[in-house]
């Protein structure tokens, strides 16, 4: 009788065993023959994109204007062209959208914003402004300006006020439900449940710089110094061996990194896509040398997304689709 039972037993385990084993071996695993990559040559200086789905998107370039495509950035058409230096878009739908400028080498900022998908501009003053870069509009009216402080606006742009913070280098700021974080300096990171009138400091219990936020259902991952992963109560924090520009979190412990990286021997770089599948802890490099590096990446889904790449050598400068199949 002793024997049948351990025998039942020892089967149990060997089946257990056996099952953990198959969920494994059936969990999604992404390597670089997962993730294509298309180039589309664009002949104006491309600086940032934002892209409302799979055909339409929006750009600023390096000469003061704003184009739009409708063709997924096989053709480009000037919006709007002017003198001042642009520094982010936003578009929260696809007539309304918002683009950071500033005079060219002097502090004013200004905010340009439409409501006819870039038919026409308004343009108005953001005072008081400190090394303004990022751009952030929950909505039709509240919106910040993040820099060496945080502005916030609640009448779309018409009145700014400094929100009271301790000294910082604002870097990013999302909205997840009804809740706003925001990331900067020394590992900091603020969250606020009542539209940005008021703040409160979280600890990562991590001292390294957070420039970029990237939720995913309720756990974020962070870039910066390093790679962050945190659900608030528990952090992880692996060191990155590259020059990471941007992310795509694909699951929960995938994550996709745009970058460059150099070589052993030599001065010059690649334009590189890193892979991980176990948070960031380790990578998958594939290298390009049709260009030297990727800088900003727009994700309209979790498999499309957009990218600019940057040729430094030949003068080219690339829209980059990315499309990921399991």
């Amino acid at each position: 009788m002793k024997k049948i039972f351990k025998y039942i037993i020892l089967s149990l385990i060997l089946t257990s065993c056996a099952n953990d084993d198959d969920s494994l071996n059936n969990k999604i695993q992404l390597t670089e023959n997962n993730i294509e990559i298309q180039l589309t040559t664009v002949n104006f200086g491309i600086f940032n994109i934002d892209f409302i789905d799979e055909n339409n998107g929006v750009a600023i370039d390096t000469q003061g204007q704003i184009l739009n495509t409708n063709n997924s950035g096989v053709d480009w058409v000037i919006l709007y062209s002017s003198e001042y230096e642009l520094l982010d878009i936003q578009f929260i739908s696809k007539q309304v959208g918002y683009v950071l400028a500033k005079s060219q080498n002097e502090q004013p900022f200004f905010l340009l914003k439409t409501s006819d998908y870039g038919m026409s501009f308004q343009v108005t003053s953001i005072p008081n402004g400190s090394d303004l870069r990022r751009i952030y509009f929950t909505n039709n009216n509240v919106g910040f300006a993040l820099g060496n402080h945080i502005l916030r606006t609640a009448n779309n742009g018409s009145i700014w006020t400094e929100i009271e913070l301790d000294f910082n280098v604002w870097n990013d700021l999302i909205e997840i439900g009804n809740e706003l974080y925001a990331c900067g300096l020394n590992g900091t990171l603020i969250k606020s449940t009542n539209w940005g009138v008021n703040w409160e400091q979280l600890n990562l219990g991590i001292n390294s710089h957070l420039y970029e936020i990237y939720p995913f259902q309720d756990i974020f991952y962070f870039r910066g110094q390093s790679v962050v992963k945190s659900n608030i109560g528990t952090t992880q924090e692996f060191e990155i061996s590259a020059s990471i520009n941007d992310f795509h979190v694909y699951k929960d412990d995938i994550v996709i990194g745009f970058g460059l990286q150099y070589p052993e021997q030599g001065f010059f770089p690649d334009g590189a896509m890193f892979i991980s599948n176990n948070s960031g802890k380790n990578w998958e490099t594939t290298l390009y040398d049709k260009f030297n590096s990727i800088t900003k990446v727009d994700f309209v889904d979790s498999t499309i997304g957009y990218g600019i790449a940057y040729d430094w050598f030949n003068g080219k400068i690339y829209l980059i689709k990315i499309i990921i199949e399991e």
